[in-house]
């Protein structure tokens, strides 16, 4: 019996495949197979065992194990987009979302074509949610990270977030992260910025009208209850409500060991009076909020551009602000960008968001 590992993110559909045993497929694998024998591998004299019983080479390719031997080489891995309906779906909350592995290839290649640097040389930064779906998607490995596998080739990510997305680790983080650039290889750094809300495809919470800010979780038994971003959910309850009968507003010595609830809550509460909506509707005010705050932050005059942010001179910092969108298990996520910018120490920003988006 043979097993093939492959992502739940990045399927395998099409490659004809011939082997000479049964085949057991594991990874969410959502193509037609119809039969095991309809992949095909290609022989290799000296595969790499590496963690978890997984052969690869060095181009990236995935081997398969035999009960007798580790023999065959998968040849591609080729990813399988997400049905339409659930492009709508996504869309009808987030007209201009894209799939969030594509993002991840425009950005490379923006970077590259428009300023030359390679995408192995440069520093990426990640400002999003410390939430388990919000991981990297890895090409060998079934795991439940949503962050596309196009933005593995550079180098981190360096991770500069907390709860929600907001850049809680502040100028300690832009200065440590900024340290790193390749200087010696003219690299450069790229900053994603971006909270997180659920989408599912869920047929009764989207007709309800209840399905943003919801999605089905691995080993979960369904979207209905789930709260995506959590950490934003119970920020705009705290702030609207005051679930924990503390002071309004709310003040840090009453959030002691909670700091980053705090500070979420400090952003959502001047608009406390607008969560008198749906739990959808109040989901989507809250991110949108929490990614303005976070945003004015990153390029105000206490971030980036601070001098106690240590940016080394003459390096160009990229810089994309937008929401991730997760979906339920086994789907692809969806990325929706708001501005895209360049800073250089000495020279300031240059807003680069209608070639860049123009792109997408």
């Amino acid at each position: 019996m043979s097993t093939l590992k492959t992502n739940n993110i990045e399927p395998v559909s099409g490659n004809a495949i011939t082997i000479n045993s049964s085949l057991t497929v594991t990874g969410g694998i959502t193509a037609s197979l119809t039969t095991p024998d309809v992949l095909t591998f290609d022989p290799i004299s000296t595969p790499t065992v590496v963690a978890g019983g997984m052969f690869y080479s060095s181009s990236g390719n995935f081997y398969v194990a035999s009960a007798s031997a580790w023999t065959s080489v998968l040849t591609a891995v080729n990813r399988q987009p997400n049905p339409l309906t659930y492009d709508t779906i996504v869309q009808n909350a987030y007209p201009n979302a894209v799939d969030s592995y594509h993002f991840g290839e425009v950005a490379k290649s923006f970077i590259s074509s428009t300023f030359g640097y390679a995408s192995d040389n440069i520093v990426l930064a990640n400002s999003i949610c410390s939430d388990d779906v919000d991981g990297p998607v890895f090409i060998n490995e079934v795991n439940i990270g949503q962050f596309p596998s196009s933005t593995n080739q550079f180098l981190g990510p360096f991770m500069a977030g907390g709860l929600a997305g907001y850049p809680h680790t502040g100028r300690l983080a832009v200065a440590a992260w900024a340290s790193h650039a390749t200087t010696q290889t003219t690299g450069a750094l790229f900053l994603i910025n971006m909270p997180h809300i659920g989408i599912t495809q869920q047929n009764d919470l989207v007709l309800a009208g209840d399905n943003v800010g919801r999605m089905h979780r691995r080993g979960k038994a369904s979207a209905t209850g789930d709260q995506t971003c959590g950490a934003a959910f119970f920020a705009y309850t705290q702030s609207a409500v005051n679930i924990l009968g503390l002071s309004v507003p709310p003040t840090a010595s009453e959030y002691v060991d909670n700091y980053q609830w705090y500070t979420l809550v400090d952003i959502l509460y001047p608009f406390s009076a607008s969560f008198t909506g749906s739990y959808s509707q109040n989901m989507v005010k809250a991110t949108e909020y929490i990614r303005s705050a976070s945003d004015a932050w990153i390029v105000g005059p206490n971030g980036i551009s601070n001098p106690l942010s240590f940016v080394p001179a003459g390096v160009d910092i990229f810089y994309c602000n937008g929401t991730f969108i997760n979906t339920d298990d086994g789907y692809n996520s969806y990325v929706t960008v708001n501005s895209f910018q360049k800073f250089q120490s000495g020279s300031g920003w240059y807003d680069l968001t209608a070639a860049f988006t123009g792109s997408l």
